[in-house]
């Protein structure tokens, strides 16, 4: 990977050759920081603002993509007419659109049950949160100090849905401190927008227009890998990770630079379109 600040005027290039894009932004880690515990999260005013002046550009498409619940990320953004796609492709909503996986619906039963059961299994562990997303959960163990408690929440966690994982009645994996559980449909953050770009996305923006993405989790090198050659895809986060993006940032402040940048590429190139 190399440094998006300093390969800028290549970046320019990219950016000035396509009249429309595409941007496509996970929002924890990327947006903004982690914290301990994700009900501390919050979209800073001044990038909800660089959002907003993209939301009303008609030569920019706007996606929100994350794992967390339609309803959590609806409220961190608080932005109309935005595509938001949660629970890493299982809910979806946006300008002509309101979808929930149908396959996902059916193992709200089950997922209930492991979170019952993982609830009463490590309440007493400091640190640990199991976060309930109505179609997938969350468990988080970012906050956990001792050691041992890591090992026996992971332990816990394989016991209880070994079972289920055998049968594939559920799927499980791993980012920064997390463990995902989730219905076992096709559907994450990488085929949700591989099925975007083919049976979503208005016309005008389908070919010729520049797909964006930033992402800072596994989930997110998930997309990279399956959008390779085909865009501007930027890691955030410590270039010495795993990761197949073009280009890398190191935190969310320089997420905020790159959106400033972007507004003012795009924008300049608008206004010289029109003289």
């Amino acid at each position: 990977m190399k440094s998006l600040f300093e390969n800028i005027q290549a970046v320019n290039e990219l950016l000035n050759e396509r009249e429309k894009t595409i941007l496509l932004t996970d929002f924890d880690g990327t947006l903004t920081p982690i914290q301990k515990h994700p009900d501390l999260a919050a979209l800073s005013e001044e990038i909800r603002q660089i959002l907003i002046k993209f939301s009303h550009n008609k030569e920019i498409f706007l996606g929100i993509i994350t794992g967390r619940s339609l309803k959590q990320i609806k409220k961190l953004v608080h932005i109309r007419d935005v595509l938001y796609v949660a629970n890493h492709g299982i809910e979806l909503e946006g300008p002509g659109i309101r979808s929930t996986c149908p396959e996902a619906k059916k193992a709200r039963s089950t997922l209930w049950h492991i979170y019952m059961r993982l609830f009463k299994s490590l309440k007493n562990i400091e640190g640990v949160h199991i976060e309930d997303k109505g179609l997938s959960i969350s468990l988080h163990y970012r906050a956990v100090k001792k050691r041992g408690d890591v090992e026996y929440i992971i332990s816990t966690l394989h016991d209880i849905t070994k079972p289920f994982l055998d049968r594939k009645m559920l799927s499980l994996s791993t980012g920064k401190m997390v463990y995902e559980i989730r219905p076992p449909v096709k559907w994450n953050k990488a085929s949700t927008i591989q099925w975007l770009l083919t049976h979503y996305f208005p016309v005008e923006f389908s070919e010729d227009a520049l797909l964006i993405y930033l992402g800072d989790d596994k989930a997110d090198i998930e997309v990279f890998d399956s959008l390779m050659g085909k865009g501007l895809t930027i890691f955030v986060g410590n270039p010495s990770d795993m990761s197949t993006a073009d280009y890398y940032v190191n935190s969310p402040e320089e997420v905020k630079v790159f959106l400033e940048h972007l507004y003012e590429q795009k924008h300049e190139v608008h206004n010289e379109c029109l003289q």
